[in-house]
């Protein structure tokens, strides 16, 4: 089925990206030869190599940062 990676760091290579991040609180390092939009900070789904961006899950993510920097910010 493949699995869920929260995008850290993309580094280009001669030969696609190496997307690393963090997968059931391990750091993975992943090859991909196409990034289908994605970009740092993103949460993805990985399947044989492929990625696609959950953009509802990365939307929610983002807005529980967004929370918690203001909340320290107060």
């Amino acid at each position: 089925m493949g699995f869920e990676l929260t995008i850290d760091r993309i580094e280009k290579t001669q030969s696609g990206f190496v997307l690393t991040g963090e997968r059931e609180q391990q750091v993975v390092n992943v090859k991909v030869n196409d990034l289908c939009g994605a970009k740092e900070g993103d949460i993805v789904l990985i399947n044989k190599a492929r990625v696609k961006v959950l953009e509802e899950k990365t939307r929610k993510r983002r807005e529980e940062i967004i929370a918690l920097q203001k909340e320290l910010s107060d």
